[in-house]
């Protein structure tokens, strides 16, 4: 869409043509398209010196549609849910089977206009984690248990990652252990290869 023409530059060609200079020259003289002199002339020669004022007050777009059904639902559900977007608005119009439901834009001038407060923002603000800044400040643990195969044998591991790179450091495979009645509370079992024991677990009351 073309900017608008500035009433300045709008009197000017005014007062121009009105003296005989030609389309092209004002065109040239005024750095404006042919076009747009073309059509500022054409409004000149129909309506005179009024046409120099612009036609924005009298834009269609700057009228509300109060008796509008659309209008009425959509100014309802802003009123009675200020935290809802026009999108959402927009969305629940058209699930109640709203055919004119407008724009998103449209809705946004709507409420603009009718002086009310703009919806909060839709996007949370990101979290605030804080990484390890240097390799091996903060080593990550994954474990994965009883994984099934393709051969339906089942499969357990542990793996070490820097979280400052990323890089997995360690990486060890085992079978799951089967857990057997009568064996003693509240000790753990074998430890898994390149790993070390750290002490046998809590023993709680049954």
């Amino acid at each position: 869409m073309p900017a608008p023409i500035p009433l300045p530059v709008r009197q000017l060609v005014f007062k121009r043509w009105r003296k005989g200079e030609s389309v092209v020259t004002l065109a040239e003289e005024l750095k404006l398209s042919l076009r747009t002199v073309q059509h500022l002339i054409r409004r000149f020669a129909l309506r005179g010196q009024s046409a120099v004022e612009p036609d924005y007050p009298h834009c269609a777009t700057n009228k509300l549609p109060t008796d509008s059904d659309s209008f009425q639902k959509a100014m309802q559900m802003r009123q009675q849910h200020p935290g809802w977007g026009s999108g959402l608005i927009r969305v629940l119009l058209q699930e109640q089977g709203d055919d004119a439901c407008p724009s998103e834009r449209t809705l946004q001038r709507w409420f603009r206009r009718s002086l009310l407060s703009p919806a909060p923002p839709g996007r949370r603000p990101a979290s605030d984690v804080h990484r390890a800044c240097h390799p091996h400040d903060v080593w990550q643990m994954d474990a994965v248990d009883q994984l099934p195969l393709a051969t339906g044998r089942q499969v357990s591991w542990l793996r070490l990652v820097d979280e400052c790179s990323g890089v997995v450091l360690q990486t060890t495979i085992f079978p799951p252990a089967l857990l057997e009645s009568g064996r003693a509370c509240g000790r753990a079992g074998d430890v898994a290869l390149d790993f070390f024991a750290v002490g046998t677990a809590a023993v709680f009351a049954r």
